[in-house]
């Protein structure tokens, strides 16, 4: 008989999760009720439970709640546990180097992707990751994470809802083929002005709900658009926002993802396939150093890396 996930801790999971999302805020049980979808007897029993172990701890004064050391202890202790995100921190620091670029390593939890490493050595004015960047992972964002099992790929896009015509999932189908194929994923700029303006309110600060909108309205007005293209290889030249190479685990999954924001200018075909030619590689240096198992629909990168870094 199969063994069901404990309600509690489940609830507790989605406490911490919504925590997690906004970790420079400080949260009443009441918003933390809400936000989780959890009765605020049970919240506030959660998070005194949390707060025995120090994963999250109240202040005396206004009774609100944050993130606590026990929560640190833990985020070291997985990195430690996980190889391949130590390996991608190695690689994405002397991509980032030799590029003179920014480059950032992301993870994700199957609902959101979040940057948790950065290696800047950029030109002042050059496009740039921040850490605790996140984006949900609905089409067309996070598609380097789900690229690689057809499982991961249709709830991906189920998430969308019925916001996707059967045409447009026909052509993220396509562009998730792509990716498995060269290897990596490519995002397409959207419109100057509605990328600035949202990058400015993220920045300014992230973690208000004006920010949030602004970033949810991005993602409605990218998901019809042609951000996620699946061949960005020919024709003229184009902006591109970002690229992004897998790191798989012993396991075969998406431990991580090494990403180059694109350069504020437009580039041509053949300086794309360079770019991504040199992520991809340092993306399978990351995945043998881990001990990593690359998928069957991966094995072939190797060549195709060749190819595209001769091109």
């Amino acid at each position: 008989m199969p063994i069901t996930p404990s309600p509690a801790v489940l609830r507790a999971c989605e406490v911490l999760r919504q925590m997690i999302e906004q970790p420079a805020r400080s949260f009443t049980v009441s918003e933390l009720s809400r936000a989780a979808a959890v009765p605020r007897a049970s919240c506030d029993a959660i998070l005194q439970a949390l707060a025995v172990h120090r994963f999250v701890t109240r202040s005396a004064d206004d009774r609100r709640y944050e993130l606590g050391p026990g929560s640190i202890e833990l985020g070291e202790a997985a990195r430690v546990a996980n190889p391949a995100l130590g390996a991608a921190k190695v690689e994405a620091e002397q991509l980032a180097r030799t590029l003179g670029a920014c480059v950032a390593v992301s993870v994700h939890d199957g609902h959101t992707a979040r940057v948790v490493e950065v290696f800047d050595f950029a030109p002042l004015f050059a496009a740039r990751a921040r850490v605790g960047q996140t984006i949900p992972l609905v089409p067309p964002f996070g598609a380097v994470f789900v690229a690689w099992d057809d499982a991961e790929a249709e709830a991906w896009m189920a998430r969308a809802g019925d916001s996707l015509e059967p045409a447009e999932r026909d052509g993220y189908r396509r562009a998730l083929a792509a990716i498995r194929r060269r290897g990596y994923s490519v995002s397409i700029a959207t419109p100057l002005h509605a990328l600035e303006d949202t990058v400015a309110t993220l920045s300014r600060s992230p973690e208000t709900d004006d920010a949030r909108r602004a970033r949810d309205e991005l993602i409605r007005e990218v998901m019809h658009s042609a951000y996620l293209p699946a061949d960005p290889d020919a024709g003229a030249a184009v902006r591109v926002g970002q690229i992004s190479a897998p790191v798989f685990d012993r396991a075969g999954r998406v431990a991580a993802s090494l990403l180059v924001p694109g350069p504020e200018r437009e580039i041509t075909p053949s300086d794309l396939r360079a770019l991504a030619g040199r992520l991809v590689e340092a993306a399978i240096r990351a995945t043998r150093d881990a001990g990593g198992l690359e998928p069957p629909l991966a094995n072939g990168l190797s060549g195709e890396t060749s190819a595209v870094h001769a091109g």
